[in-house]
């Protein structure tokens, strides 16, 4: 399983992207960056796009990803899932023929470059040689976190936005977790703020973390707030956990 890592920062601002996680060329975990990342080829080779959640900063380049699709002039066609009520926001909010063209009708209805795949914690998607379960997480808004199970059983997890919660980590018990992307996109000094949001610090993730039954192979860190990312990075360091990472743009992971 090979993770570039498209962009992590829980805000924009010049070098730090909005999240976005590409799997093998062909799968993404949420979509804030894409089409200034990669090229016309690469963003062909995108088949599937797994949302956590409807927030801007999470789905902020399908838009432009779905008009260069079809501007191309090739077969692309792009699947995105998650669950009823983030659909529903997309077809509602972005892709209603005000703010955005529906995407699902076009280049002909026949033949839409756009389709939906509602998501449901009991029914895992199959995507090429991945097995990909939903289960939700506390967020503001209907949220979702992703186990991404390969064939030999190595998995990722991926929990999106979230404050502390708890069926995501029930979730882990019994499979090989060797990745766990998680967020934390605020200091300690901002807990109250953090859990009014649904967010973590790096004491609320210590928290969530005595919570596991087993700690993944590598913990890395996402979605940290560009200004306090420093603050952030401090915090964590101190929690004296080897395996967690802080990510930055463009790293790539190999499980």
């Amino acid at each position: 399983m090979h993770i570039r890592v498209l962009g992590c920062s829980g805000s924009e601002v010049p070098g730090h992207n909005l999240s976005a996680f590409l799997l093998d060329d062909f799968l993404l975990l949420d979509a804030g960056t894409v089409s200034l990342s990669l090229d016309r080829e690469a963003q062909c080779r995108i088949s599937n796009i797994f949302l956590t959640h409807a927030h801007l900063d999470h789905i902020k380049a399908i838009p432009f990803l779905l008009d260069n699709l079809v501007s191309s002039g090739r077969r692309c066609q792009l699947t995105i899932s998650s669950g009823r009520e983030v659909i529903a926001d997309l077809k509602r909010n972005i892709f209603n023929n005000r703010i955005w063209p529906d995407f699902a009708k076009l280049p002909t209805p026949a033949q839409p470059v756009l389709r939906y795949e509602e998501v449901r914690p009991d029914r895992p998607s199959v995507v090429g040689n991945y097995t990909i379960h939903a289960t939700p997480v506390t967020h503001s808004v209907p949220a979702y976190g992703y186990l991404v199970e390969n064939a030999f059983q190595i998995a990722l997890l991926y929990t999106g936005d979230t404050g502390p919660t708890e069926t995501i980590w029930k979730f882990m018990e019994k499979r090989r977790i060797e990745g766990l992307i998680v967020e934390v996109s605020f200091p300690d000094e901002m807990t109250e703020f953090a859990l009014a949001t649904r967010h973590l610090t790096p004491s609320l993730l210590a928290a969530e973390m005595q919570k596991m039954a087993t700690l993944p192979g590598r913990i890395f860190i996402t979605h940290l707030k560009p200004f306090y990312r420093d603050a952030i990075t401090a915090q964590l360091a101190r929690l004296d956990h080897p395996a967690i990472i802080v990510l930055e743009d463009e790293m790539e992971i190999v499980l």
